[in-house]
């Protein structure tokens, strides 16, 4: 009987760490005022190592069919000019349709939060981001793609999103 109940429970042991998840995987990227950080999985997500000249960081899925970019502004984003920066931003790429600007709280941290569509060369791209002020000036994360694989991946730009905190200095 002891035999069996000692067998038993190194049965159960092995299958409770059968059932373990390594989830805790990830990297960290810092922004370079050093006020917010990205924690991100590295199996979801690939930061571009080349240097960008538009945004402090770039990163893409691991299928390479979504684009996430990250600045962190010496100024200050006003709700009241919001739009219009994102209209600049957009203006050489293509028209700007549907473009919606909301409040959203990410990791307790209220954002406006925007989506739109972009039609380009006969293709359909989705944009969605946020912008939010912080101490040191404006952050935006911007999130780009076809339209199919911004529908598809929703979930990916969710937990990417889900990784931004403040860092408190």
């Amino acid at each position: 009987m002891v035999k069996k109940l000692i067998l038993l429970f190194v049965l159960s042991s092995f299958a409770m760490t059968a059932q373990k998840k390594s989830d805790s995987k990830s990297e960290t990227y810092v922004s370079r005022k050093e006020t917010y950080q990205i924690k991100y999985n590295p199996d979801h997500w690939i930061k571009s190592e080349e240097p960008s000249t538009n945004w402090d960081a770039e990163f893409h899925d691991k299928y390479n069919v979504i684009n996430a970019y990250f600045s962190e502004y010496d100024y200050f984003i006003t709700d009241k000019s919001l739009k219009s920066t994102i209209e600049e931003q957009y203006k050489d790429v293509g028209e700007i349709k549907n473009l919606k600007i909301f409040k959203k709280k990410i990791n307790g941290i209220t954002v406006n939060y925007f989506t739109c569509d972009l039609e380009y060369n006969d293709y359909s791209y989705k944009y969605q981001g946020f912008t939010c002020n912080g101490k040191g000036g404006s952050i935006q994360i911007q999130y780009g793609g076809q339209a199919e694989a911004i529908e598809l991946n929703q979930n990916t730009i969710d937990e990417f999103n889900n990784g931004i905190s403040i860092i408190n200095n």
